[in-house]
């Protein structure tokens, strides 16, 4: 890739492509993600491109970038594998999934040895997380991992200028969120 140009020619031209590849490989990912990873290996691409990785090719520009989007399609159904759903109060607008690391350390924080008891206090910390949020971050935060909206859905939802200024808004939130439930997984 010489510029900038031939590579957005190149990633304009196998994109359907790749996209009906990653339907077909992996039935589990919504449109929606499918576009999500296409977005990101192209980033990955471009960057890898930009910083001197791509010199020497043992297989075609387009195998290299298919590998990349099955590698991050793989890391998406991973995360999702981590999720468990917890109800929260009266089956509402909380939030209803949380990460098993978040689950296993909040595990590991109480000693007594009751699973139910463990189980009651990992919901009551969530519920008080989300009681506490903000309303665009329980919009962002619900809308995608709980409803599985995409970026761009959320975007126009919460009244934001685009796909990625949500994802950026609720990278950051999801930061706090764990922040703060691993602070009041420590109290308990």
């Amino acid at each position: 890739m010489k510029n900038f140009s031939q590579l957005n020619q190149f990633l304009s031209e196998n994109k359907q492509r790749t996209l009906l590849y990653l339907k077909k490989t992996f039935p589990a990912l919504s449109g929606d993600d499918s576009e999500d990873v296409y977005q990101d290996s192209s980033i990955a691409l471009y960057l890898n491109i930009l910083n001197g990785k791509l010199t020497t090719l043992t297989s075609s520009l387009y195998t290299y970038f298919l590998r990349i989007c099955i590698n991050l399609s793989l890391k998406m159904l991973n995360k999702r594998s981590r999720m468990i759903t917890v109800a929260i109060g009266d089956g509402g607008t909380g939030c209803k999934a949380i990460p098993n690391d978040v689950l296993e350390y909040a595990m590991l924080a109480n000693d007594d040895g009751d699973p139910l008891l463990q189980e009651e206090n990992c919901e009551n910390l969530v519920e008080t997380i989300v009681g506490e949020m903000s309303e665009q971050c329980r919009h962002l935060l619900i809308g995608r991992y709980v409803e599985g909206l995409s970026w761009s859905s959320i975007a126009k939802k919460c009244g934001l200028a685009n796909a990625d200024t949500a994802k950026s808004i609720a990278c950051r939130y999801r930061k706090k969120v764990r922040e703060k439930y691993q602070s009041l997984a420590k109290r308990v």
